[in-house]
């Protein structure tokens, strides 16, 4: 029966201490982030229908009889991104719908246009030859890179090496040293991609006259990585 006892407050004391030893850890969190130059982006045109009574003089929706066709406004803003040395194939259709304007018109119908471009100095050049009749909005849509693996990868590491960096000072605090890497979590591993929308006003600003659209402009990649180490 001692012996049965003696053992048993060995196991126990045992257990206490492992316990103690697996608790001396700290756990922190490490943040990065990186803004990028796209290589190409998305600019998006919405176009719709419209009566050519809508822009005359002293004319009410119930003289709207002329309306310009869905074809006849994407098959001359198609000739204009032409003339600016767009090419066809870079031009995509999406999203045709229809809709009521006018109570008892028929339905008008829109479209949208998506532009695959390299250089945001094609958009002042598009909006300023474009007819704006018809044009229902413009937007810059998905922004990318084809490096963008390879930067992932960087500010990852970068948000590791601030967790243990941030680990490592709040110890020296206390006289404790940093141990070993216990776990690694990413607690935004699928939130890497910022997509941005942005009105045309704001496109048109350069850097020196608003600074944050020129950021708005670019691949905003974060991440946080969550990292447990042992105390020595």
């Amino acid at each position: 029966m001692k012996i049965k006892l003696a053992l048993f407050t060995c196991l126990i004391f045992l257990g206490l201490n492992l316990s103690a030893q697996e608790s001396k850890f700290i756990e922190v969190t490490g943040s990065a982030e990186m803004l990028i130059e796209p290589d190409e982006f998305i600019f998006i045109i919405g176009i719709e229908e419209y009566w050519k009574e809508e822009f005359e003089k002293n004319k009410d929706f119930e003289d709207y009889k002329n309306k310009v066709k869905i074809s006849e406004i994407e098959g001359q803003l198609i000739k204009t991104l032409n003339d600016l040395g767009i090419k066809t194939e870079d031009i995509k259709s999406t999203e045709v719908g229809n809709y009521w304007r006018y109570r008892g018109k028929e339905l008008l119908i829109s479209k949208k246009l998506e532009i695959s471009l390299t250089d945001f100095k094609h958009i002042n050049k598009i909006i300023s030859k474009l007819d704006r009749k018809g044009i229902d909005y413009m937007q810059i849509g998905e922004l990318k890179n084809k490096e963008l693996v390879k930067y992932r990868k960087e500010v990852k590491v970068q948000a590791l090496l601030a967790a243990k960096e941030k680990a490592k000072y709040l110890l020296e605090a206390i006289d404790k040293e940093l141990g070993d890497i216990i776990s690694i979590t990413e607690l935004n591993s699928d939130n890497y991609f910022w997509r941005p929308t942005l009105s045309t006003s704001n496109v048109m600003l350069n850097s020196s006259e608003n600074p944050e659209a020129e950021n708005d402009k670019k691949i905003k990649l974060r991440f946080e990585i969550n990292a447990k180490f042992g105390i020595k």
